[in-house]
């Protein structure tokens, strides 16, 4: 009895432990099943990557973390990234920088508008027909019967002037004569834009060029300063050595600030004429001593390149007749040509002017005694006093004083041309009889010089002096490349000529 007993028990014990299992298989199933059918965009972007079993809780709990550490890095790369990129400006494109946004340009564009409607005012013929109304009430007429006070009588008149000269189209010619010269105002205007903007942009490429050189000995003087020292302490040079190395090395620094503080000057410049703020992080590129230059000549024949990248070619005999077409197409001598056409309208104007308008038109008229009366009425000015000559003859003085200016900006634009022509000439030829030019960069020749005084092979003074010598050296060819690129932007201003005869790409 006590057996079955026992026996009874340990099943109701077991069939209860079996239950307790059962149970807690099915709730975690079904807490599986909620978190798969709950995902985020995040789990599912990482089941892509990495597949993770259900069942292994801590491995998603890895996986946090992971994501975590990767939008931190994310965000790190994101937040050290530039919000905008430097973009490096060629010549080219500092002047077409130049044309579009420069302020004094935009402004001086919109009086071409300002021509165009006045053209279109000289095309309008001047009619505007004059109408003349009068009525006379309370008239009395004693002779007619019936005719009592209480009559009353009209008088119209339609009227209008006509030019028998011709001079409409005297007035259109002036308008159109004046807007070309409005047009080449701005071409002219345009010419010397660019013109300064190589200017300015040749300027910041010498600045820079300037830069490297005052960069790269400060750069020796620091490491030949820093040698000096530790051989003084160890006892190999003496104190006065180090005390020139020194003052020198302060000198260098100096030259550095200087040459940072114009660089930044002509950038501020070169940005001011592109109409762009002055902390535009635009810059240059470019050097002046990897331009290839070219001489400009008539038909471009007998091209030879030379040692240095300078482009030689055959000057024609007659350059004086060659600068000078250049010249006669200058927009402001072209600008002193429509002053003329300007003047020679205004003078046929005048001398229409001196044949009288004719003023006519019919009228309508009825009389106290009412009679209707229809006609034709004509007035014309008699020019017996006012005759227009001395009009005329002003005309004709403007006219001549036009001619005068235009000559002599022709004659000025052919000597401004010829005299840079010359100019840009002399510079490029003084740097293609350089047979000694090197490329070769600053900062190799001075490392040189400091391992000659390291091994012993010279003392401090000659590295001194042969530094020096570099420089100027350095220097004097930045100055010849800036003279010869000064003198092309001078040459494209004085001769209209384009900047691609002058330049190579």
């Amino acid at each position: 009895m006590m057996a079955r007993l026992h026996t009874l028990i340990l099943l109701l014990l077991l069939a209860f432990s079996g239950c307790r299992t059962s149970g807690s298989s099915q709730s975690e199933l079904s807490a599986m099943k909620d978190i798969s059918s709950t995902r985020s965009p995040v789990i599912k972007t990482q089941a892509a990557i990495l597949t993770v079993p259900a069942e292994q809780k801590p491995d998603i709990k890895i996986q946090k973390v992971s994501l975590k550490s990767s939008e931190t890095i994310e965000s790190e790369i994101s937040s050290s990234t530039p919000h905008f990129a430097s973009q490096s400006l060629s010549v080219y494109d500092s002047i077409s920088l130049a044309l579009e946004g420069n302020p004094d340009l935009v402004a001086l564009r919109e009086t071409e508008q300002v021509g165009v409607a006045t053209v279109g005012v000289a095309e309008t013929y001047p009619f505007n027909p004059m109408v003349q109304v009068q009525v006379t009430p309370s008239q009395e007429n004693r002779r007619i019967p019936n005719r009592g006070p209480g009559t009353t009588s009209h008088y119209v008149l339609l009227m209008q002037r006509i030019q028998l000269a011709h001079q409409q189209q005297f007035r259109e010619d002036a308008a159109h004569s004046s807007l070309n010269g409005v047009r080449w105002n701005i071409h002219q205007a345009e010419l010397q834009t660019t013109s300064l903007t190589a200017q300015l942009y040749f300027t910041a490429l010498y600045q820079r060029g300037l830069l490297g050189v005052a960069r790269a000995s400060q750069n020796n003087n620091e490491r030949l300063f820093e040698t000096l020292t530790k051989r003084f302490e160890a006892g190999d040079v003496s104190g006065a050595d180090l005390a020139t190395v020194r003052i020198d090395t302060r000198s260098t620094s100096q030259q550095l600030r200087l040459a940072e503080a114009n660089y930044q000057t002509a950038l501020r410049n070169l940005r001011r004429q592109l109409g762009l703020p002055p902390d535009s992080p635009e810059e240059i590129e470019g050097e002046l001593r990897t331009i290839r230059w070219l001489l400009p000549t008539q038909g471009n024949e007998g091209l030879m390149m030379s040692e240095m990248g300078l482009q030689s070619v055959n000057v024609p005999i007659d350059n004086k007749a060659w600068m000078a077409s250049w010249a006669a197409s200058r927009p402001d001598v072209l600008v002193a040509h429509a002053n003329i056409d300007v003047a020679s309208a205004n003078l046929n104007l005048a001398t229409a002017d001196r044949v009288p308008d004719l003023t006519m038109g019919p009228y309508y008229q009825q009389d106290p005694d009412g009679l209707a009366r229809f006609g034709l009425r004509a007035e014309l000015n008699l020019p017996i006093i006012n005759t227009g000559r001395p009009l005329e003859t002003q005309r004709m003085t403007e006219l001549n004083q036009r001619t005068a200016v235009w000559r002599q900006t022709l004659l000025r634009a052919e000597l401004e041309a010829q005299a840079a022509f010359e100019r840009y000439k002399l510079a490029f030829e003084i740097l293609a009889k350089e047979k000694n030019y090197n490329t070769s960069e600053l900062p190799q020749e001075l490392q040189s010089l400091e391992k000659q005084f390291l091994a012993g092979e010279v003392d401090v003074v000659r590295i001194i002096q042969a530094r020096t010598s570099i420089l100027q050296n350095q220097r004097a060819q930045l100055d010849l490349f800036n003279e010869l690129a000064q003198s092309a932007a001078l040459l494209v201003g004085a001769t209209g000529m384009p900047l691609d005869l002058i330049i190579g790409l």
